[in-house]
């Protein structure tokens, strides 16, 4: 950022600091912009807490400096800033008038603003709830619909270590090879990892049915298998969660969390 960057800034965050429409943050960075200030800078910040303290009392006719009047003129848009357009006005309105006039259409604007800001973060906050109301709906259209498969087979998997309060359930449609995955009381995973569910048919080597993640700790999760392409066993069927490398791995290589077989 050059000499005259930083000179635009400081005024930018004067101007509402004096008027204290900065955030906590901003504020904080204007301080510490003060602390660093050119004699120059701190000259404009003192008129321009005079000029907010002349609207406050609503008296006084003292001219403010031709680089305090520039920066409140050049918030009014429209306003012909050159000095013989505003010596035109002053000789019509007191100067304190159109000071306060400048001062509340900027307080305005940085109202405006802010309300604006506030607005968007609402605004994303309800999308993103509607955008997980949704996905709770899926998953319980998908729930619905294994459940209203004429046959359906259930697999029961128990907590080892490192989690041995974890749970696992499999509510399988054999007949449209489609099922899903309900997770209790699992740790998240690190950012690098993901749990994969594996089915073992007849003690064969293990299939993937898919990776699955969450930010926190699991309590009763539901995931549609996507990648349960198979037919049961008429022997024996089991399935397990491991934790593995983000994207899943061929075959198991990480921790066993769950274990469970087709009774």
């Amino acid at each position: 950022m050059d000499k005259q960057e930083q000179h635009n800034d400081f005024e930018a965050l004067c101007a509402g600091y004096v008027l204290g429409a900065l955030s906590n943050s901003e504020a904080a960075e204007f301080e510490d912009a003060l602390k660093q200030a050119t004699p120059e800078q701190l000259q404009f910040f003192e008129e321009m807490k005079s000029v907010r303290d002349e609207m406050a009392l609503a008296s006084g006719f003292e001219a403010p400096s031709p680089k305090v009047e520039e920066a409140i003129f050049s918030t009014i848009s429209g306003v012909n800033t050159d000095k013989k357009g505003r010596d035109a006005v002053s000789n019509i309105i007191p100067l304190w008038v159109y000071k306060a006039v400048a001062a509340l259409l900027l307080i305005g604007a940085l109202t405006l603003a802010y309300f604006n800001f506030g607005l968007n973060e609402i605004v994303t906050e309800q999308q993103a709830q509607i955008t997980q109301l949704q996905s709770d709906l899926e998953r319980q259209d998908q729930l619905l619909n294994v459940l209203a498969a004429r046959e359906i087979t259930l697999v029961m998997m128990g907590g080892l270590d490192p989690s041995p309060e974890g749970f696992g359930k499999i509510i399988w449609d054999t007949d449209n090879r489609r099922a899903v995955l309900q997770l209790a009381n699992l740790p998240a995973p690190p950012d690098e990892k993901d749990y994969q569910l594996w089915l073992i048919k007849d003690g064969q080597n293990p299939i993937s049915a898919g990776v699955f993640s969450f930010d926190q700790p699991s309590s009763d999760l539901f995931f549609k298998v996507e990648q349960i392409a198979e037919d049961p066993s008429p022997i024996s069927n089991a399935f397990a969660v491991t934790l593995e490398p983000k994207g899943g791995m061929p075959q198991p290589t990480g921790d066993l969390f769950l274990l469970g077989a087709q009774e």
